[in-house]
Protein backbone atom coordinates (compact mmCIF):
# COMPACT_ATOMS: atom_id res chain seq x y z
CA UNK A 1 0.00 0.00 0.00
CA UNK A 2 1.40 3.80 -1.01
CA UNK A 3 1.66 5.85 2.63
CA UNK A 4 0.45 8.90 2.89
CA UNK A 5 1.59 10.45 5.88
CA UNK A 6 -0.90 13.52 7.41
CA UNK A 7 1.41 15.35 9.44
CA UNK A 8 -0.97 16.45 12.08
CA UNK A 9 -3.84 14.91 14.18
CA UNK A 10 -7.49 14.61 13.30
CA UNK A 11 -9.88 12.78 15.06
CA UNK A 12 -13.40 12.51 14.87
CA UNK A 13 -15.79 13.78 11.63
CA UNK A 14 -12.11 15.43 10.43
CA UNK A 15 -10.52 11.65 10.21
CA UNK A 16 -13.60 10.16 8.84
CA UNK A 17 -13.48 12.79 6.42
CA UNK A 18 -9.98 12.44 5.38
CA UNK A 19 -10.52 8.68 5.18
CA UNK A 20 -13.17 8.63 2.71
CA UNK A 21 -11.15 10.84 0.54
CA UNK A 22 -8.28 8.08 0.60
CA UNK A 23 -8.29 6.21 -2.86
CA UNK A 24 -7.85 2.55 -2.72
CA UNK A 25 -4.36 1.20 -2.95
CA UNK A 26 -3.90 4.13 0.14
CA UNK A 27 -3.39 4.55 2.91
CA UNK A 28 -3.66 7.48 5.36
CA UNK A 29 -1.82 7.54 9.00
CA UNK A 30 -2.64 10.74 10.56
CA UNK A 31 -0.18 11.44 14.11
CA UNK A 32 -1.65 9.69 17.25
CA UNK A 33 0.30 12.56 18.87
CA UNK A 34 0.68 16.48 16.88
CA UNK A 35 4.50 16.38 18.22
CA UNK A 36 7.91 16.94 16.30
CA UNK A 37 9.01 13.76 17.88
CA UNK A 38 6.14 12.01 16.39
CA UNK A 39 6.34 13.11 13.19
CA UNK A 40 10.28 12.17 12.90
CA UNK A 41 8.98 8.29 13.95
CA UNK A 42 6.10 7.83 11.43
CA UNK A 43 8.15 9.32 8.43
CA UNK A 44 10.33 6.35 7.66
CA UNK A 45 7.92 4.80 5.25
CA UNK A 46 6.12 7.60 3.68
CA UNK A 47 5.74 7.36 0.10
CA UNK A 48 3.50 11.26 0.28
CA UNK A 49 3.36 13.97 3.48
CA UNK A 50 -0.53 15.31 3.19
CA UNK A 51 0.64 18.74 5.62
CA UNK A 52 -1.65 20.60 7.62
CA UNK A 53 -1.12 22.03 11.21
CA UNK A 54 2.42 23.80 12.04
CA UNK A 55 4.88 21.01 12.38
CA UNK A 56 7.98 22.17 10.52
CA UNK A 57 8.87 20.26 7.38
CA UNK A 58 12.49 20.57 8.39
CA UNK A 59 15.72 18.90 7.37
CA UNK A 60 15.42 16.57 10.61
CA UNK A 61 11.89 15.27 8.99
CA UNK A 62 13.48 15.01 5.48
CA UNK A 63 16.22 12.90 6.53
CA UNK A 64 14.29 10.38 8.12
CA UNK A 65 11.75 10.20 5.12
CA UNK A 66 13.91 8.12 1.90
CA UNK A 67 10.93 7.27 0.34
CA UNK A 68 9.47 10.64 -0.04
CA UNK A 69 7.91 11.46 -3.82
CA UNK A 70 6.19 14.45 -3.23
CA UNK A 71 4.45 17.09 -0.65
CA UNK A 72 0.80 18.18 -0.76
CA UNK A 73 -0.76 20.88 1.27
CA UNK A 74 -4.31 20.42 2.74
CA UNK A 75 -4.42 24.66 1.84
CA UNK A 76 -2.15 27.03 0.72
CA UNK A 77 0.15 28.40 3.63
CA UNK A 78 3.56 27.14 3.00
CA UNK A 79 5.08 28.66 6.90
CA UNK A 80 5.62 25.59 8.37
CA UNK A 81 7.79 24.38 5.11
CA UNK A 82 11.41 24.54 4.89
CA UNK A 83 10.98 25.30 1.03
CA UNK A 84 14.82 25.48 0.77
CA UNK A 85 15.82 22.02 1.83
CA UNK A 86 12.79 20.73 0.44
CA UNK A 87 14.31 22.37 -2.96
CA UNK A 88 17.68 21.21 -2.14
CA UNK A 89 16.45 17.38 -2.37
CA UNK A 90 14.01 17.80 -5.82
CA UNK A 91 10.62 17.31 -3.80
CA UNK A 92 7.73 18.69 -5.39
CA UNK A 93 5.39 20.69 -3.60
CA UNK A 94 1.70 21.24 -4.64
CA UNK A 95 -0.45 23.83 -2.57
CA UNK A 96 -4.79 23.63 -2.62
CA UNK A 97 -4.99 27.52 -4.28
CA UNK A 98 -8.88 28.28 -3.97
CA UNK A 99 -10.19 25.85 -2.11
CA UNK A 100 -11.59 27.31 0.77
CA UNK A 101 -11.40 30.76 -0.65
CA UNK A 102 -15.50 30.83 -0.28
CA UNK A 103 -15.22 29.68 3.07
CA UNK A 104 -12.80 32.39 4.35
CA UNK A 105 -14.85 35.16 2.69
CA UNK A 106 -17.67 34.10 4.59
CA UNK A 107 -16.34 34.03 7.97
CA UNK A 108 -14.70 37.22 7.15
CA UNK A 109 -17.96 39.13 6.30
CA UNK A 110 -19.47 37.20 9.75
CA UNK A 111 -16.26 38.47 11.41
CA UNK A 112 -16.89 42.05 10.06
CA UNK A 113 -20.64 42.13 11.34
CA UNK A 114 -20.27 40.32 14.85
CA UNK A 115 -17.86 43.23 15.14
CA UNK A 116 -20.32 46.11 14.02
CA UNK A 117 -23.01 44.73 15.86
CA UNK A 118 -21.04 43.48 18.70
CA UNK A 119 -23.02 39.97 18.68
CA UNK A 120 -20.54 38.25 21.34
CA UNK A 121 -21.46 40.70 23.92
CA UNK A 122 -25.05 41.41 23.16
CA UNK A 123 -25.43 37.29 22.65
CA UNK A 124 -24.18 37.30 26.32
CA UNK A 125 -26.52 39.87 27.81
CA UNK A 126 -29.59 38.31 26.36
CA UNK A 127 -28.62 34.97 27.54
CA UNK A 128 -28.64 36.44 30.82
CA UNK A 129 -31.64 37.71 31.05
CA UNK A 130 -30.70 41.48 30.25
CA UNK A 131 -33.09 43.31 27.75
CA UNK A 132 -32.25 46.72 27.26
CA UNK A 133 -33.12 47.06 23.73
CA UNK A 134 -32.91 50.76 23.00
CA UNK A 135 -29.51 51.04 24.85
CA UNK A 136 -27.87 48.00 23.32
CA UNK A 137 -29.25 48.94 19.78
CA UNK A 138 -27.72 52.28 19.04
CA UNK A 139 -24.23 50.81 20.35
CA UNK A 140 -24.56 48.40 16.97
CA UNK A 141 -22.99 50.03 13.53
CA UNK A 142 -24.14 49.19 10.11
CA UNK A 143 -21.54 48.04 7.61
CA UNK A 144 -23.88 50.42 4.70
CA UNK A 145 -21.29 53.29 3.81
CA UNK A 146 -18.18 52.03 5.48
CA UNK A 147 -14.61 51.90 4.26
CA UNK A 148 -13.56 48.68 4.09
CA UNK A 149 -9.45 48.08 2.91
CA UNK A 150 -8.83 44.96 2.09
CA UNK A 151 -4.98 43.87 2.65
CA UNK A 152 -4.15 41.21 -0.70
CA UNK A 153 -6.81 40.68 -3.74
CA UNK A 154 -6.18 36.87 -3.94
CA UNK A 155 -9.01 34.53 -4.23
CA UNK A 156 -9.88 35.18 -0.87
CA UNK A 157 -9.65 39.40 -1.43
CA UNK A 158 -11.67 39.01 -4.69
CA UNK A 159 -14.36 37.45 -2.89
CA UNK A 160 -14.48 39.43 0.01
CA UNK A 161 -15.01 42.47 -2.55
CA UNK A 162 -17.56 40.92 -3.99
CA UNK A 163 -19.90 39.96 -1.02
CA UNK A 164 -19.33 43.30 0.42
CA UNK A 165 -21.14 44.71 -2.72
CA UNK A 166 -24.71 44.41 -1.86
CA UNK A 167 -24.37 46.04 1.61
CA UNK A 168 -22.84 49.44 -0.17
CA UNK A 169 -19.17 49.25 1.32
CA UNK A 170 -17.06 51.29 -0.68
CA UNK A 171 -13.85 49.00 -0.92
CA UNK A 172 -10.02 50.13 -1.08
CA UNK A 173 -7.38 47.72 -1.66
CA UNK A 174 -3.14 47.38 -1.34
CA UNK A 175 -1.82 44.42 -2.92
CA UNK A 176 2.15 43.81 -4.24
CA UNK A 177 0.45 43.31 -7.72
CA UNK A 178 -2.99 45.88 -9.46
CA UNK A 179 -5.90 44.11 -10.33
CA UNK A 180 -6.56 44.74 -13.96
CA UNK A 181 -8.89 47.70 -14.97
CA UNK A 182 -12.56 45.10 -15.58
CA UNK A 183 -12.04 43.65 -12.30
CA UNK A 184 -11.95 47.10 -10.21
CA UNK A 185 -14.49 48.09 -11.87
CA UNK A 186 -16.71 44.92 -11.95
CA UNK A 187 -15.67 44.46 -8.19
CA UNK A 188 -15.75 48.41 -7.38
CA UNK A 189 -11.79 48.56 -5.92
CA UNK A 190 -9.61 51.75 -5.27
CA UNK A 191 -6.20 50.78 -5.23
CA UNK A 192 -4.20 51.96 -2.97
CA UNK A 193 -0.07 52.09 -3.61
CA UNK A 194 0.48 51.31 -0.13
CA UNK A 195 -0.58 49.90 3.36
CA UNK A 196 0.37 53.42 4.77
CA UNK A 197 -1.99 55.44 2.08
CA UNK A 198 -4.40 53.01 2.61
CA UNK A 199 -5.13 52.58 6.69
CA UNK A 200 -6.11 56.22 7.69
CA UNK A 201 -9.20 55.73 5.23
CA UNK A 202 -10.51 52.39 6.48
CA UNK A 203 -13.61 52.17 8.88
CA UNK A 204 -12.26 48.87 8.48
CA UNK A 205 -8.81 46.74 7.87
CA UNK A 206 -9.32 42.80 6.99
CA UNK A 207 -5.92 41.11 5.86
CA UNK A 208 -5.97 38.77 2.50
CA UNK A 209 -2.29 38.21 2.36
CA UNK A 210 0.82 35.57 2.79
CA UNK A 211 2.60 36.23 5.98
CA UNK A 212 6.39 36.90 4.58
CA UNK A 213 8.99 38.26 6.21
CA UNK A 214 8.73 41.33 4.92
CA UNK A 215 4.98 41.81 5.98
CA UNK A 216 5.53 39.86 9.52
CA UNK A 217 3.59 42.10 12.14
CA UNK A 218 3.17 44.67 9.79
CA UNK A 219 0.46 46.33 12.25
CA UNK A 220 2.08 47.44 14.55
CA UNK A 221 2.58 50.50 17.12
CA UNK A 222 3.25 52.81 14.50
CA UNK A 223 1.06 51.59 11.28
CA UNK A 224 -1.65 51.12 14.03
CA UNK A 225 -1.28 54.73 15.38
CA UNK A 226 -2.22 55.35 10.98
CA UNK A 227 -5.26 54.04 11.60
CA UNK A 228 -8.38 56.03 11.63
CA UNK A 229 -9.84 56.42 14.68
CA UNK A 230 -12.85 54.10 16.01
CA UNK A 231 -11.77 51.60 12.87
CA UNK A 232 -12.13 47.97 13.31
CA UNK A 233 -9.54 45.10 12.47
CA UNK A 234 -10.21 41.89 11.42
CA UNK A 235 -7.82 39.06 10.28
CA UNK A 236 -8.72 35.93 8.27
CA UNK A 237 -4.67 35.42 6.90
CA UNK A 238 -2.39 34.77 9.44
CA UNK A 239 -1.70 35.77 12.67
CA UNK A 240 1.42 37.14 12.70
CA UNK A 241 0.89 40.43 10.52
CA UNK A 242 -0.11 41.81 13.37
CA UNK A 243 1.73 42.51 16.69
CA UNK A 244 -0.63 40.87 19.56
CA UNK A 245 0.57 43.20 22.10
CA UNK A 246 0.23 46.54 19.91
CA UNK A 247 -3.01 45.70 18.78
CA UNK A 248 -4.27 45.12 22.56
CA UNK A 249 -3.11 48.44 23.69
CA UNK A 250 -4.73 49.85 20.64
CA UNK A 251 -8.14 48.44 21.90
CA UNK A 252 -7.95 49.50 25.64
CA UNK A 253 -6.82 52.99 24.58
CA UNK A 254 -10.36 52.91 22.23
CA UNK A 255 -7.97 54.18 19.63
CA UNK A 256 -9.25 50.68 17.35
CA UNK A 257 -13.18 50.11 18.79
CA UNK A 258 -12.92 46.13 17.79
CA UNK A 259 -10.99 43.10 15.99
CA UNK A 260 -12.32 40.33 15.16
CA UNK A 261 -9.44 37.34 14.72
CA UNK A 262 -9.66 33.88 13.03
CA UNK A 263 -5.84 33.75 13.19
CA UNK A 264 -3.30 34.33 15.69
CA UNK A 265 0.32 34.98 16.57
CA UNK A 266 0.37 31.43 18.20
CA UNK A 267 -1.52 28.68 17.68
CA UNK A 268 -3.28 27.22 19.88
CA UNK A 269 -3.74 30.23 22.15
CA UNK A 270 -2.39 29.89 25.29
CA UNK A 271 -4.23 30.50 28.52
CA UNK A 272 -3.01 34.46 29.17
CA UNK A 273 -4.03 35.22 25.95
CA UNK A 274 -4.75 39.17 26.79
CA UNK A 275 -6.71 39.86 23.67
CA UNK A 276 -9.02 37.54 25.33
CA UNK A 277 -9.37 39.43 28.35
CA UNK A 278 -11.21 42.37 26.45
CA UNK A 279 -15.24 42.51 25.22
CA UNK A 280 -14.78 43.99 22.01
CA UNK A 281 -12.55 41.61 20.54
CA UNK A 282 -14.10 38.41 18.31
CA UNK A 283 -12.00 35.34 18.55
CA UNK A 284 -12.29 32.30 16.67
CA UNK A 285 -9.94 29.01 16.06
CA UNK A 286 -8.52 29.29 12.76
CA UNK A 287 -11.84 27.95 11.08
CA UNK A 288 -12.49 30.16 8.35
CA UNK A 289 -11.48 27.88 5.50
CA UNK A 290 -12.83 24.81 7.47
CA UNK A 291 -16.81 24.52 6.84
CA UNK A 292 -18.21 21.45 6.69
CA UNK A 293 -17.86 22.07 2.69
CA UNK A 294 -14.59 22.99 2.31
CA UNK A 295 -12.54 21.01 4.25
CA UNK A 296 -14.22 17.93 2.45
CA UNK A 297 -13.15 19.61 -0.75
CA UNK A 298 -9.51 20.40 0.44
CA UNK A 299 -9.24 16.24 1.38
CA UNK A 300 -10.57 15.34 -1.67
CA UNK A 301 -8.51 17.62 -4.09
CA UNK A 302 -5.50 16.86 -1.84
CA UNK A 303 -5.87 13.37 -2.45
CA UNK A 304 -6.57 12.98 -6.06
CA UNK A 305 -3.56 15.05 -6.78
CA UNK A 306 -1.56 12.50 -4.55
CA UNK A 307 -3.22 10.22 -6.81
CA UNK A 308 -2.70 11.95 -9.96
CA UNK A 309 1.09 11.87 -8.76
CA UNK A 310 1.39 8.33 -8.36
CA UNK A 311 -0.14 7.67 -12.01
CA UNK A 312 1.99 10.25 -13.67
CA UNK A 313 -0.79 12.58 -14.44
CA UNK A 314 -0.66 15.39 -12.11
CA UNK A 315 -0.16 17.50 -14.46
CA UNK A 316 -3.25 17.28 -16.67
CA UNK A 317 -5.11 18.64 -14.12
CA UNK A 318 -3.21 21.80 -14.13
CA UNK A 319 -2.55 22.00 -10.02
CA UNK A 320 -0.85 24.49 -8.07
CA UNK A 321 3.04 23.61 -7.64
CA UNK A 322 5.85 25.55 -5.79
CA UNK A 323 8.08 26.59 -8.15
Amino acid sequence: MTKVLHTARYTGLPLEILQKACPDGFIVKTLDEATQEQLVKEVADADYFLVSGRLPIDKAVLDHAPKLKMIQRTGVGTEMLDLEEIRKRGIPVYVNAGVNARSVAEHTLTLMLAALKRLPQINVQTHSGVWKKQQQGVTTHELYGKTVGLIGMGNIGRLVAAMLQPFGAKVLYTDVFRQKEEVEANLGLTYCDSFEALLPQCDILSFHCPLTKENTEMLNKQTLAMMKEKGIVVNTARGKLINPDDLYEALKSGHVKAAALDTHYEEPVKENYKLAELDNVVLTPHIGGLSYEAFASMMQEAMNNIHAFEEGRLEEIEPKRLK
